[in-house]
């Protein structure tokens, strides 16, 4: 079986890491549970990356609520990490098994 979906999110360099590596436990819930409301760690082609997984058919302003809802939750993470719109893409994501 072949699923494949896209993830919207940013990469996982250093200084997020860091920031996750040292992040209040109550500001974990952010992308520590298993909640579709909330950002998980995916691992896509050897790297790690920080996002949602897109829902099929979204359109630009559920596309738009994404990137917003994904800037809130990083900067609850690490309100000392600026994050441009360009750290957000949308990467591909094909799981076989």
């Amino acid at each position: 079986m072949i699923e494949q979906y896209l993830i919207i999110g940013v990469k996982i360099n250093g200084k997020l890491q860091e920031a996750l590596d040292h992040c209040s436990p109550a500001n974990q819930i952010y992308f520590q549970e298993q909640n579709s409301e909330y950002l998980h760690i995916y691992t896509l082609e050897g790297e790690q990356v920080l996002g949602k997984r897109l829902k099929s058919g979204i359109n630009l302003e559920t596309f738009a609520d994404y990137v917003k809802n994904i800037k809130s939750i990083l900067n609850k993470i690490s309100p000392q990490h600026s994050l441009s719109e360009s750290e957000i893409k949308i990467y591909s994501h094909t799981l076989i098994g």
